[in-house]
C-alpha cells in the first residue's frame, strides 16, 4: 500500500501563518446624543465580539468633553489617534479617529488642500506581528465635490503616503465621493476591498445615502491580499422602532511576502 510520507518537522515549522490584518472603516451612528447613547453600548458588544486590529471612523465630532471614537477605544482598551486640522482652541473640532490594538511605532497629520471642514489625513504605522504597515485615514468628500477638487485632494494623499511610507505596506481607510472607476485611476497601486469578485458589501447608511464608491478600504495590490468582506451593522434594539443600522465594513487583508529585515 502507498503512503504518502509525513514532511518533515523542520519543514513544517518553517511554514508561518498568514499575517493577517482586520480594518474597519465607519461612521458612528448619529452624533445626536440621544441617539448615541442608545446606540453605543451596542456599538461596543459588536466591536467586542468582532475585534478588528485597527479602525477607522469618519467623520468625529470633538468637544472639550472628548469625541465618541476615542470613548469606544478607552474601553475597547485600544489607543486612539484624533486626527483634525482645527485648532485645540476651536470649541468643536471636526476630524477623523483611528483606533488601533496593535502596538503604535508612528503617526503623522496632514493636511488635504484645498481646505475643507474633514480634510486632515492621518496615518498610524503598527506592528503586525514581524512587520510595519502603515495605515492612512482619509474622507475624499471635498466642498464644492467637483472632480478637480477631488483629483487635488487625492494627489495630495498619494504624494503624502510617498513621503511618508518608506516603502512599507500601506492601506487607506476612508470615504471616497468619487465613483469605483475615478478611485481606481486616481490611486494607482490600490485596490479597493469592496471591488473584489465576490465580496461585494453594500456601502453604509449611517449619513444617510452617500454618492460615489463610498466607505472602504484600499490596499496596496503588491503587499496585501484581499481574504473577506464583511458589513458592519448594528441590529434593530429591542423594544423599540429602532431598525439595524448599517455602519461600515470590516476588510481582512493578508500580508503577502516575507518579512522585511529590520
Amino acid at each position: 500500500m502507498l503512503t504518502t510520507p509525513a514532511l518533515p518537522a523542520a519543514a513544517r515549522q518553517s511554514e508561518a501563518p498568514p499575517r493577517l490584518l482586520r480594518i474597519a472603516t465607519l461612521e458612528l451612528p448619529a452624533a445626536d446624543e440621544a441617539q448615541w447613547e442608545q446606540r453605543r453600548d451596542q456599538l461596543l458588544q459588536v466591536l467586542e465580539g468582532l475585534q478588528p486590529d485597527v479602525i477607522a471612523v469618519q467623520r468625529v465630532l470633538q468637544t472639550k468633553g472628548g469625541n465618541p471614537a476615542c470613548w469606544l477605544a478607552t474601553r475597547l482598551r485600544y489607543s486612539c489617534d484624533f486626527v483634525t486640522a482645527d485648532p485645540p482652541s476651536q470649541p468643536l473640532r471636526h476630524g477623523s479617529a483611528m483606533l488601533s490594538r496593535l502596538p503604535v511605532a508612528e503617526d503623522g497629520v496632514t493636511l488635504l488642500h484645498p481646505p475643507g471642514r474633514f480634510s486632515a489625513a492621518g496615518m498610524l504605522r503598527v506592528n503586525l506581528q514581524d512587520e510595519q504597515v502603515n495605515i492612512y485615514v482619509a474622507r475624499l468628500r471635498p466642498d464644492p465635490d467637483e472632480a478637480l477638487v477631488r483629483k487635488h485632494q487625492t494627489s495630495d494623499l498619494m504624494t503624502w503616503i510617498g513621503a511618508t511610507s518608506d516603502g512599507l505596506p500601506s492601506l487607506i481607510a476612508g470615504d471616497f465621493s468619487a465613483d469605483t472607476d475615478e478611485l481606481v485611476r486616481s490611486s494607482p497601486g490600490f485596490q479597493p476591498a469592496r471591488k473584489n469578485p465576490g465580496e461585494r458589501v453594500d456601502p453604509p447608511s449611517a449619513a444617510g445615502i452617500a454618492g460615489g464608491h463610498g466607505l472602504d478600504v484600499l490596499f496596496q495590490v503588491s503587499h496585501f491580499a484581499g481574504q473577506g468582506l464583511q458589513p458592519l451593522k448594528l441590529p434593530a434594539l429591542e423594544g423599540t422602532d429602532i431598525g439595524a443600522l448599517r455602519l461600515g465594513i470590516i476588510a481582512t487583508l493578508r500580508l503577502q511576502g516575507e518579512a522585511q529585515a529590520r
